[in-house]
């Protein structure tokens, strides 16, 4: 069966981005650099391997086309780090590996007793899956330019696209359960979002779910698990609000109705 992955696409406001080839060992990598303008002032930030990344989900891996290699494929892990210089500030660095176990999620790499940060390196092509088999896929995937990780938006709807959405980790089969990471009016240093009732915990949604948050003018319910999807015998529901920099998320869950609609509310609380 084809397993056909679209690239998250995002307003953007940066005006430069470059990358980098990975690293001697020992040394700092570039990922990813651009220039964000945050309240007038001009800012690079930059995604950083603190050591050579590593191959993850690689195109000569069997299973770069699984579940917990969703999104992620055809993907490099290691240490990963957020960096933004600006004028007359200290460099801040913010850490972004241990945000990969911050979530009960499937990653689809473990060193040890941790998690690794895990990035896309290529961009998969719709026709991946009948192409694979071929001696040069490897080779043609390492081919295609890098893929962008941050893709700035205005996710917390403070008037500024100063944040991006991170892939953090999978849920069966496909969810690709991500954070928001950047600044904020209420919070000026670089931070994973949280919501107001949970401040300091990464608020942990699906791509699509940040997204339809984006979009709305208003509160906005998102489905979380339908009924009987992996066994799961409830329908889950989120409702996701932000207004000025602040972020708002209420939960329920109600029981399966008929023909797997929602029916009586079970349960509800904020998150």
């Amino acid at each position: 069966m084809k397993q056909v992955l679209r690239v998250f696409m995002l307003c953007c406001a940066i005006a430069f981005i470059s990358t980098t080839p990975f690293a001697e060992s020992g040394e700092s990598t570039v990922r990813e650099k651009h220039k964000v303008i945050v309240d007038g002032a001009e800012e690079f930030w930059s995604l950083q391997w603190t050591s050579t990344p590593s191959p993850a989900c690689g195109p000569e891996d069997a299973d770069w086309m699984t579940c917990p290699c969703m999104g992620f494929a055809f993907g490099e892990q290691g240490d990963l780090e957020l960096v933004r210089k600006r004028a007359g500030h200290k460099d801040e660095r913010l850490s972004l590996t241990h945000v990969f176990g911050a979530y009960d999620a499937d990653v689809p790499v473990t060193v040890g007793d941790g998690r690794q940060a895990v990035l896309r390196r290529w961009d998969e092509h719709k026709d991946d899956l009948d192409k694979q088999d071929s001696p040069t896929f490897a080779a043609r995937v390492k081919a295609r330019p890098v893929a962008r990780i941050m893709k700035f938006a205005d996710y917390d709807h403070d008037g500024r696209a100063t944040e991006f959405v991170l892939q953090i980790g999978t849920l069966p089969c496909g969810k690709r359960m991500s954070v928001v990471v950047g600044v904020s009016r209420a919070n000026p240093r670089l931070h994973v979002f949280s919501s107001v009732e949970r401040p300091g915990e990464p608020l942990v949604l699906q791509a699509w779910h940040w997204e339809s948050l984006r979009r709305a003018k208003g509160p906005v319910k998102v489905i979380q698990w339908p009924c009987g999807d992996h066994g799961y015998d409830g329908v889950g529901e989120y409702e996701l609000r932000a207004n000025k920099g602040n972020i708002y998320a209420i939960k329920r869950q109600y029981e399966c109705g008929e023909n797997g609609q929602r029916g009586r509310l079970v349960k509800q609380e904020n998150f």
